[in-house]
């Protein structure tokens, strides 16, 4: 009788896990009289946009498996399929912890040698910062120079912390390098009895200066997609604004997304609230806009976990 790893009975209690989070949502679910409704008045226009917006779901992803490979090259070399594979099964782990912390060390359970995990599972962190880099700076950039009184006689304050936490990210992903070097010199070589997030920090101590910026430029192209999908699921739900106002205020909305901190029970319900706090300012379809956070919700979070607890195992496994 073959025996069953530990690695398989912790994927079939990852998948088990998923699906009873998401059985628990549906059944919880309180905004399905509105939902229902709007579908049933929505025009061929509106079904277009929401159909083009969930035709950008495997493009967002494929933005995501394209810097996971590329972070992950030198150690762990794959095919952008498998990359794939990782990203939409690293969405199970994510969808079951706060914050999404779960993603990268989800995806990493799919390389076949343990010893690479950490230093993959540093890498992904990485990634992640990369991406919270450009969200920071479209919001920031957006609150700089728009007038839009987001916060009202807080908007000083906003601005303030908008600032502050843009240099922690940008010097964070800038010095990252030099600090795992000059790590390097203290110990060195050895990081045996370091703590495990020396350990993680350690690994980034052979990336060269290029490398970030060109994670950045990758983690650009799925903000891009990100804010599209946002703009088609808003026209899709009636909130009807100027393209110039679309610019202006969808960076801002996930300027405020990614600052906020969630739990994958509550996330759809922060969205929402995040969404009509700040698409309030300039729209009175408070309901489309809270809609349009569910429906997002559902195309990039609960779609992309679907196809995630389908992923078949390695042939390792």
């Amino acid at each position: 009788m073959k025996r069953v790893s530990g690695k398989t009975i912790f994927n079939i209690l990852l998948v088990v896990a998923a699906y009873a989070y998401l059985i628990y949502t549906f059944i919880t679910f309180e905004n399905y009289p509105a939902l229902i409704a709007h579908f049933r008045h929505a025009g061929w226009k509106q079904f277009g946009a929401l159909a083009v917006a969930a035709g950008l779901i495997p493009v967002n992803f494929l933005c995501e498996a394209i810097k996971w490979k590329f972070l992950l090259r030198k150690l762990e070399p794959m095919s952008i399929r498998e990359a794939q594979r990782q990203v939409y099964y690293g969405f199970v782990g994510a969808m079951l912890t706060p914050e999404r912390l779960g993603d990268y060390p989800t995806r990493v359970t799919r390389i076949a040698d343990k010893n690479k995990w950490l230093p993959a599972i540093a890498l992904g962190f990485v990634g992640s910062m990369g991406l919270s880099t450009v969200n920071m700076s479209g919001g920031l950039l957006s609150l700089l120079f728009s007038g839009l009184e987001v916060g009202g006689e807080n908007k000083d304050k906003v601005l303030v912390v908008s600032i502050a936490l843009l240099v922690f990210f940008v010097g964070v992903v800038l010095l990252l390098p030099a600090w795992a070097r000059r790590k390097e010199t203290s110990v060195k070589g050895n990081i045996e009895g370091e703590k495990w997030w020396q350990k993680m920090l350690f690994i980034m101590k052979d990336f060269a200066a290029w490398e970030f910026p060109a994670v950045i430029g990758i983690s650009l192209l799925r903000y891009v997609v990100y804010c599209a999908q946002l703009l088609l699921v808003l026209i899709f739900c009636g909130v009807n604004l100027t393209m110039a106002q679309y610019l202006t205020i969808i960076p801002i909305h996930y300027l405020f997304v990614t600052v906020v901190p969630t739990v994958p029970v509550a996330d759809a319900a922060v969205r929402g609230s995040v969404g009509v706090l700040i698409f309030g300012a300039m729209t009175s379809n408070t309901a489309g806009v809270a809609i349009a956070a569910i429906v997002l919700w559902v195309l990039n979070t609960i779609i992309p976990c679907i196809i995630g607890t389908l992923v078949k195992p390695n042939q390792a496994e």
